[in-house]
């Protein structure tokens, strides 16, 4: 079974499959939450919605990869991982910068997201590419 397939986080999953990013908000309290949980973590209450959000975000870190590590090696190097806050409800997640250019990335900066995958060996991952905002 496709492990993106099951758990609390599927949602999130599907939705990038589907060219989406989905996140979790709690149906009681209307918290967002990440990760995702069947209960939340602030008023306790089990059950979320899922909610489609913009991918807009601004840049929270990031590092730049000089070398491979195993299985990545269909990424060029170097290549940059940055964890972005998404706008509007602070949650905070992996990527990767598309356009690893010389001058570094500025903490803050606004980004702009698109759908796309990363090749892990032989498994297309979906995966969120930030560019930077003009």
């Amino acid at each position: 079974m496709n492990h993106r397939l099951d758990g609390a986080d599927a949602p999130y999953w599907q939705g990038l499959e589907q060219g989406r990013l989905l996140l979790p908000r709690c149906a009681h309290c209307a918290r967002w939450a990440w990760p995702a949980a069947h209960r939340c973590g602030a008023c306790g209450h089990i059950g979320v919605v899922w909610e489609e959000r913009p991918l807009k975000a601004t840049l929270y870190s990031w590092t730049r990869t000089w070398h491979r590590f195993g299985m990545t090696e269909s990424l060029d190097v170097p290549y940059v991982s940055i964890v972005a806050e998404v706008a509007d409800c602070g949650v905070r997640l992996m990527g990767r910068m598309d356009d690893p250019a010389p001058a570094d990335p500025r903490i803050g900066e606004a980004l702009t997201g698109r759908i796309d995958a990363t090749l892990v060996g032989d498994d297309r991952i979906p995966a969120i590419i930030w560019s930077r905002t003009a």
